[in-house]
């Protein structure tokens, strides 16, 4: 009896145990997940504003730049018989500058970054013969002022445009006698590709004041860093040029070009006592110094502490135009023959520039 209660039993649990080793790959049963729709769509990619390697980025930075002694040849006005073409020795030329790229919006589809920057250019001359324009250039200090509004906006994880507009006031001014309506709108517009994280590049077109005077110019924008990612290439081309090279992630040094350009407004100081009938250089109206020049030199940046980096550069400055304009503001391209009001030579000499910065992370 015990034997066969034993085999029910048996036949039972197999039963059992067969019906639960059925196929369960059966379609009737499964999961269909195209049933199914995502709360939110997938986030969208976008290219960042960086190649990897790349010089840090200064948020506020103080720097002084100083030219050795040279020489400044001043052309005789053209409407003036009473200011001769003269030599000046400069002995100093000392500039300070303050400048900042603050970001006011910064989210993965878009960076906009506000800057405030500010220079002061002095010179020292020992043998002014009373030439009005030496006169000036000793007495009052070259300002110049601006506020630049940057945006990169990635247009998806490869194309990007960058875009840039300057509100700048530059001239012999001093803070009781500002003109506003002096004011000086450079701006710039590029569309670039990022095709990896070492490669950034656009082309673009800019309103500058590169030479001096105002022109239009094409832009080229590359920065690219090597596969050892020791060196690297920063140039927005014509303005500027690096080539870098990274000891660690704490220095690196970089061997370039700067082009600094800018039209500054003239006023004199002071008006002598000249009879009317006589010409005069304080005869001219909306006196515009066309102010450009390369500096090309070699530069070595540290991190100090931090965000805080200290960097030195030394190099030779190299003039391109320091001549003066009549009638305000206008349009003059590169290699013009139309005269001067002024025609100057600034002579090249050595500089050197030293800074610390507050970097961004």
């Amino acid at each position: 009896m015990r034997k066969i209660y034993f085999l029910v039993s048996s036949i039972l649990i197999s039963s059992i145990a067969l019906h639960a080793q059925e196929d369960t790959t059966a379609t009737d049963d499964d999961f269909d997940f195209s049933d199914f729709e995502l709360a939110a769509p997938p986030a969208k990619a976008f290219c960042s504003n960086k190649v990897l390697g790349q010089s840090p980025t200064s948020l506020i930075g103080v720097f002084y730049n100083q030219q050795l002694p040279h020489e400044l040849s001043i052309g005789a006005p053209s409407n003036s018989v009473l200011h001769p073409a003269d030599t000046v020795q400069i002995d100093g030329a000392h500039q300070f500058s303050l400048v900042s790229n603050i970001p006011i919006i910064s989210r993965n589809n878009i960076l906009i970054n506000l800057g405030v920057n500010y220079d002061r250019q002095t010179y020292t001359i020992n043998n002014i013969d009373g030439h009005p324009f030496a006169n000036e250039l000793n007495d009052r200090a070259l300002h110049r002022a601006n506020l630049t509004l940057t945006v990169f906006k990635p247009l998806n994880e490869r194309t990007f445009v960058l875009a840039q507009l300057q509100s700048e006031l530059n001239g012999n001014y001093t803070f009781e006698d500002i003109d506003f309506s002096k004011t000086k709108f450079p701006l710039a517009i590029l569309y670039g590709w990022k095709p990896n994280d070492r490669l950034m590049y656009a082309f673009g077109l800019s309103r500058t004041y590169l030479g001096g005077a105002l022109n239009y110019v094409p832009i080229i924008y590359y920065y690219g860093t090597f596969k050892n990612q020791k060196w690297g290439i920063e140039a927005l081309l014509p303005a500027r040029a690096m080539l870098r090279y990274r000891f660690n992630s704490l220095s690196y040094m970089g061997l370039g070009f700067n082009v600094n350009g800018a039209s500054f407004s003239m006023s004199p100081a002071a008006t002598p006592a000249i009879l009317p009938a006589v010409p005069s250089y304080y005869d001219a109206q909306d006196l515009e110094l066309r102010r450009s020049e390369i500096r090309a030199g070699l530069q070595y940046s540290r991190q100090l502490n931090g965000f805080f980096w200290m960097s030195v550069e030394a190099g030779y400055r190299i003039n391109y135009s320091y001549s003066v304009d009549q009638n305000g503001d206008f349009l003059r391209f590169f290699g013009s023959d139309d005269p001067y009001y002024i025609e100057n030579d600034l002579a090249n000499t050595p500089y050197f520039t030293i800074g610390l910065s507050y970097v961004s992370p």
